[in-house]
């Protein structure tokens, strides 16, 4: 059974809800995430993403070094814990239109962070290798050399 722990990042940007959209925004680009867990208390309050910038922020006129991280990110927040089942984020990435579940622990303290860029690459390596386990294994039925490609005499 693959569980979200196999997927998730544990290093986790994180911002304040007072702090302003501007430095959040410079934060998010110096470390390379198109989201960071807003915190408040030590624990999960929202999700401020790449979207939120473009939906609430730029797309409502208003200045990100005026406006505060918390007035913009989306509050109803998906999350997962270690143990969910990755099937389980995916259905809940998609009907839920989201890109990015925190995975929380016990006590709702953030301890990870999933993309759907992550389920993309995991889903996309996975299927390189089937289609690639498929060619040998029909090599091997059609009785060719899966190495003869390799060239040399191999036992010959």
């Amino acid at each position: 059974m693959s569980l979200i722990v196999e997927l998730m990042h544990d290093a986790v940007v994180t911002a304040d809800p007072d702090e302003m959209v501007d430095v959040v925004v410079r934060r998010m680009c110096e470390v390379g995430v198109g989201a960071v867990v807003v915190i408040e208390d030590g624990k999960l309050r929202s999700v401020f993403s790449e979207r939120d910038v473009l939906t609430r922020v730029v797309g409502e006129g208003r200045d990100p070094a005026k406006t505060r991280v918390g007035e913009v990110s989306t509050e109803q927040v998906v999350s997962v814990t270690r143990d969910t089942h990755i099937r389980k984020c995916a259905e809940a990435l998609k009907a839920r239109r989201v890109r990015h579940l925190p995975v929380t622990d016990d006590e709702g303290k953030v301890v990870g962070m999933v993309s759907a860029r992550d389920f993309f690459e995991r889903v996309s390596g996975e299927l390189e290798s089937w289609i690639d386990r498929a060619k040998y294994d029909e090599e091997l039925r059609q009785a060719e050399d899966p190495y003869d490609h390799l060239g040399g005499s191999y036992g010959r």
